[in-house]
């Protein structure tokens, strides 16, 4: 093993024990417990996105448990993985010791330190994208036309992970077709039979989705065209998209980054050629989501895989000014990696702490469910019905709740206005009939969906809090008695075929 390589990984593994034991201190948000509570019911794909998710917490689950410290494990092992492939990836690319520097910057990048503990969607998307450009680099820049296979197959793994993979394999085809070796072996049958591989690995997802009449289409559709975004508000959309870029990678980093961008581009050649397989598909990706930003709102981190690629090129732009203008590299690195580190000290401390007055407050959202899961527990019992199903208007308390009651109890859904989740598809309200719910949502029970139901009983409230800061306050509803006559009666025989028809009348009402 290579004493460069050796060192990064103890060092690594050191960041991740911290990341790990830092992790502990605070629930998990909601969009992990969505997630994991797909693992309950495993399957190749789900209301919005492939299932790899919650195969990798269901296999997981099987072998440590899905308590917090051992999904705060899965999550801190991904991002080590991660850094670890990719300081493989550079290692074709760049110099050794770049590679490894660069490693090591990225692990103080908000965008990756922030969500090192958090295991999403995109913590397996990154160990896959990384994976699979690995070995594209590899088959590349060594001639190796056999590694097109297991590429395809990594090429399944990363989609399996999450849809967006598919704009980087767009990137990487865009890069293929610039190299003269990716050309040349564009004349060979191998590339095809990798992305055939590719195709059939995925195919339980396409075969998923046509028997759900494609529901996953129309909500990531609607995650990517919102009508409301027109005229100035497209201005508005872009430069809030521009703006959480350079936040979350901090704006020296991002132009030190892009101008290395620029400068491969500039000077394309022989010198270049192997960098210029990172900035064509970063590029493609931070175009893709820069056009989409004109019509929906972007979250900051669905770009990450290009900031992988890029800020390393950022590094050794840097690096190679040291020969010319030693105090601007060092000035431009320097404060980069600085302002990179305070933004992310600052993220943990907002988190631990909550002492800036922000408004609204993203940290918040990892503190007090067990405190709600408690109340609603106690409230089940008091009513002597300690096993009632449960309803809520959103995924995020349903989720979790869900992670937080032992008993896994069955949820309905009062989502028939948003954009649906995966209980949508689980729910079966024929078997609710003649029976009771305990509704547990902020705000109160939405009027239509009392007219479901015979009796309604006022339970009380329970506010989550972060000390002496209240998050929320969530409305108990003891509805008794449920019917399918009502206003909803369409949404609660077919909830997948009322949320398509809501997301087609919102783009008709979009053009």
């Amino acid at each position: 093993m290579r004493r460069p390589f050796l060192l990064l990984a103890i060092l690594l593994t050191g960041l991740s024990a911290l990341r790990w034991a830092a992790g502990l201190g605070a629930d998990l948000i909601p969009d992990e417990a969505y997630y994991w509570a797909w693992s309950l019911r495993p399957a190749a794909c789900y209301w919005d996105q492939p299932g790899g998710i919650a195969w990798a917490h269901y296999l997981w689950g099987l072998l440590f448990g899905s308590g917090l410290a051992s999904l705060r494990a899965l999550a801190v092992g991904c991002s080590l993985l991660v850094s670890l492939l990719l300081y493989r990836l550079l290692r074709r690319v760049l110099p050794e010791r770049t590679a490894f520097w660069s490693v090591l910057v990225l692990q103080v990048v908000p965008l990756f330190s922030a969500g090192a503990t958090l295991i999403l969607h995109d913590s397996l998307l990154l160990v896959f994208a990384v994976w699979a450009v690995d070995v594209w680099l590899q088959t590349l820049l060594e001639d190796r036309p056999k590694l097109w296979l297991p590429f395809g197959g990594l090429a399944a793994l990363a989609l399996y992970a999450k849809f967006s993979a598919a704009i980087l394999f767009v990137g990487l085809a865009l890069a293929t077709l610039l190299h003269p070796t990716g050309r040349r072996h564009l004349r060979a049958w191998q590339p095809y039979l990798g992305a055939m591989l590719g195709l059939v690995l995925f195919l339980p997802v396409l075969t998923w989705n046509a028997n759900h009449r494609w529901v996953a289409y129309y909500a990531v559709r609607r995650l990517s065209f919102d009508p409301d975004v027109v005229d100035w508000q497209r201005l508005v959309s872009l430069l809030d998209f521009l703006g959480g870029q350079l936040g979350v990678v901090t704006p020296v980093l991002a132009v030190l980054a892009l101008a290395a961008a620029w400068a491969v581009l500039r000077r394309r050649g022989p010198e270049t050629a192997a960098r210029l397989l990172l900035v064509a598909p970063a590029l493609t990706i931070l175009a893709y989501f820069l056009v989409n930003s004109l019509r929906a709102k972007i979250q900051a981190n669905w770009p990450a895989i290009a900031w992988l690629l890029l800020v390393p090129l950022g590094v050794d732009l840097a690096f190679r000014w040291r020969e010319r203008r030693p105090r601007a590299a060092r000035w431009c690195l320097g404060a980069g990696v600085g302002l990179a580190l305070l933004t992310t000290l600052l993220f943990y401390a907002q988190v631990f702490t909550g002492a800036l007055p922000l408004k609204p407050d993203i940290t918040d959202q990892f503190y007090d469910w067990r405190g709600l899961t408690r109340f609603v527990a106690q409230t089940r019992v008091s009513i002597g019905r300690p096993e009632i199903p449960l309803a809520a208007r959103n995924y995020q308390t349903a989720a979790e709740l869900l992670y937080h009651l032992p008993d896994r109890p069955d949820f309905y859904m009062a989502d028939f206005a948003h954009r649906g989740s995966q209980f949508s598809l689980w729910q079966d309200y024929e078997k609710l009939v003649g029976k009771d719910v305990l509704f547990v949502d902020e705000g109160f029970m939405p009027g239509k969906y009392k007219r479901h139901f015979s009796e309604i009983v006022d339970l009380g409230s329970y506010g989550r809090r972060r000390g002496k800061k209240g998050i929320a306050t969530y409305h108990l509803i003891w509805a008794k008695g449920f019917h399918m006559a009502g206003p909803e009666v369409e949404y609660m025989e077919d909830a997948v075929t009322h949320h398509i028809w809501r997301a087609k009348k919102r783009e008709a009402r979009g053009k």
